[in-house]
Order: C-alpha cells, then structure tokens, then sequence
C-alpha cells in the first residue's frame, strides 16, 4: 500500500570490544583528573624545621634539618625555606625546638657570625622594636612592685646577634620578644640566666659612655 509507513532499520547494538574501549577511555580520564586535583589542590608544601631542640649560637648541620608538608601563613612562608641545603653552616640567632619551622629572622645573618657567647633572654616587643644585629644594648632587671620596685643594671655593652620578633613561627606575639646577645664570659651568662628566671628584664640601646661588662655589684 502506497503511503503506508515502513519500519526504518534498528540500530545495531555496540559490540563488546567497543563497550570495553570506552570504559577504558573513562577509566583514564577518571585518573588524569584525580592527579590534577592532587597537584592542584591545597595539600601544603615542603618547609625545613629542626629536628631537635638546638641553643641560639647554634651552628646548623646536615643532621639538624629535615623537611615537614605542611601549609604556611603567607608572611610565615616567605621567611622560612623549601631546602635544608641553604641553612647548612648557618648559626642560630634565637632557641629553637624540634619541629620548629626555620625563618630568616631566627638566623645570624651571613658575615656575621658570633664570636661572642650567646644568651638569649626574653623581653617585651617594645623593648626589641628598634633592636638588630650587632646593636649594643643594656641589659636592666626590675624585681618587685609599686613603690618598693628596684631597678639595676645587668649587663653594659651587650651586642644583640638576633632577634627574633613577635609573629616568627610558634613565638607568643603578645607576650615577649627573643633576644640574643653575645657575651665574653661565662659569668656574664649567668648574671644574664638568673635575672631571667628571677626579674623582669629589659633592653634599652647603649651608649660608649655606658661601658661594657657586668652591672654593679656584680
């Protein structure tokens, strides 16, 4: 019959090789994205810390650094560094405690390596704001309080070898500023320790006038 429709041809159903390619083809392009979203995605980077606890004057060793992933605040990140092999032979300006991230501000910096002592001691951000390497200060205690308070002289001529300055790495910001000075004797260290542990210390810039040495009665 004329007009009458006809059946049009079924389309033949896709064979097993060609079901198999394109799970292949799939597969693979499951994978590629996997791998980019693992490069790209925010899994930190590598940063050098110390491996164990270290004393400022420290001078840095193959064996003292190894590197952690982890994900750095951005101004934390541009002081600290991706290979230990730029910190080897460069001395400690401030303590460090294992697992502590390295930063610049906590490294003597090159060309002035200490041939002094160091000791470091701890005192307000204030006190430290106008301090840097190789600026000789006082060292002052003041124990008690009110109007029985008595301040004295620690330590005349002190040259500072760091500072490491509120915000580096795992330093309380709201609370003090590390300070290292570099001195000639072991008694000096001692003056400097036991106001440490018994006073409040501060750092006020010297004079050549002031003198160098123990405060004193010292």
């Amino acid at each position: 019959m004329s007009g009458a429709g006809t059946a049009g041809r079924r389309r033949p159903l896709p064979n097993g090789r060609a079901v198999v390619g394109t799970f292949l083809i799939a597969a693979a392009a499951t994978i590629v994205l996997a791998a980019w979203l693992s490069a790209t995605g925010n899994h930190g980077r590598h940063w050098v810390v110390v491996g164990r606890s270290l004393a400022a004057g420290a001078r840095l060793g193959p064996s003292d650094l190894r590197t952690e992933t982890m994900t750095l605040p951005n101004d934390t990140a541009a002081s600290s560094f991706a290979s230990p092999g730029a910190l080897v032979g460069r001395t400690l300006a401030a303590p460090l405690s294992a697992g502590e991230v390295v930063q610049q501000s906590m490294l003597v910096p090159v060309g002035r390596q200490p041939a002094l002592r160091p000791v470091t001691v701890s005192v307000s951000p204030a006190d430290a704001s106008d301090l840097s390497a190789g600026t000789l200060v006082d060292l002052l205690e003041t124990s008690g309080n009110g109007p029985s308070a008595r301040t004295s002289v620690v330590l005349r001529g002190a040259r500072v070898i760091g500072v490491a300055k509120p915000g580096s790495s795992f330093i309380d910001s709201s609370t003090a500023t590390l300070v290292t000075l570099g001195v000639d004797s072991l008694a000096e260290i001692e003056a400097v320790v036991h106001a440490e542990h018994t006073a409040a210390v501060s750092v006020v810039t010297g004079e050549p006038s002031d003198g160098t040495g123990l405060g004193a009665g010292r």
